[in-house]
């Protein structure tokens, strides 16, 4: 197996190396197996060498245990998990399931953004069919809209389910944890990724989408799992940050404030990220954000991380280099 290599980047908001005792802004990347790893923005050296020992350490313990993806048990056509009448207590169908496919996918209605559509497909979307219920106590007119979707695997379901997610969110014990934000239910479980939306805010309509999604979730078979791409980063992150991508365009949509320069993937790539608090934060810091991308073999990751640092040097005028620590230090003032 070849040795790892380190180089780890630096963007500071000083000129020199010596203001690493400030406050800082520092971009590291590293190479890893077929890994490439590091931080954008972090403030501090110790939270890029602590984001790095424990990166390490997790990729050698998921290496010895050798399970790098997930597995699926449920492999069925989305409409074969919609509630059936008689299901959900004062609920009932209030017609006939719709069917969509990477082609058809919300055709007949009105999406304000193409880019909606776009990062399911990006995600690997296969199939979705949907539910309108409707209840005596509302007049028998429908009020809950259940959407169930076919990601293909467990990541992509996770994947999409992180676009939705945010930080500390509300959550009911569903699936691998639902969240419910305003008027939706979202969830995901095996390779399905489940939305739930409800026409009102009575009591009624919320408890009517809690049913709905236990339910649904009790239909699939698979047991809640933890992506295991996400589990090599280290602990105590922002809870409802993290995300998963796997192309170059869902990783400039699932955040926009990330930095301009960022590791290409190729097909058969994945990345991860999640946001972490400093511990001393300031000058109104709020948070910076870890990494972790997975190619499909050594060679590709080599490929990804020179081209990655290569890029940044190219686009970085002013830098230097520390060859106790085998870095590159780089101006912030620089526009990248």
């Amino acid at each position: 197996m070849k040795l790892h290599s380190t180089i780890v980047f630096c963007i500071l908001l000083l000129m020199t190396f010596m203001s690493c005792q400030q406050q800082e802004n520092l971009i590291s990347v590293q190479q890893e197996d077929g890994y490439i790893f590091g931080t954008w923005n972090a403030p501090t050296l110790e939270s890029v060498k602590h984001a790095r020992t424990e990166i390490l350490n997790s990729i050698k313990l998921q290496n010895q245990a050798g399970k790098n993806s997930l597995t699926f048990l449920t492999d069925v056509a989305p409409e074969t998990l919609l509630p059936q009448n008689g299901e959900i207590h004062d609920w009932v169908r209030s017609r006939k399931p719709s069917t969509y496919n990477p082609k058809t996918l919300y055709v007949d209605r009105f999406i304000p953004s193409e880019d909606q559509i776009t990062i399911y497909k990006e995600f690997g979307f296969q199939s979705q069919a949907e539910m309108e219920y409707q209840s005596p106590k509302y007049e028998s007119v429908p009020f809950i809209l259940l959407e169930i979707f076919d990601m293909g695997t467990p990541e992509n379901a996770f994947g999409i389910f992180s676009v939705n997610n945010y930080p500390n969110p509300k959550f009911e014990w569903v699936g691998c944890k639902a969240i419910i934000s305003g008027k939706y239910i979202w969830f995901w479980k095996g390779k399905y990724f489940v939305q739930i939306e409800g026409y009102g805010i009575a009591t009624g309509i919320r408890n009517g989408m809690v049913e709905l999604a236990k339910v649904t979730a009790k239909k699939i078979q698979d047991k809640p799992q933890k992506i295991p791409l996400l589990e090599l980063l280290p602990n105590k992150y922002i809870r409802g940050s993290e995300r998963l991508w796997t192309t170059h365009w869902l990783l400039r949509h699932v955040d926009k404030s990330l930095p301009k320069i960022v590791p290409e993937l190729e097909d058969g790539a994945s990345g991860v990220f999640a946001k972490y608090l400093p511990k001393k934060p300031k000058n109104n810091r709020k948070h910076y954000y870890v990494f972790v991308i997975k190619y499909p073999n050594v060679a590709a990751a080599e490929k990804a991380y020179t081209l990655y640092r290569n890029t940044l040097v190219q686009e970085m005028v002013n830098f230097e280099t520390d060859p106790n620590a085998d870095s590159i230090l780089i101006d912030q003032q620089v526009d990248y």
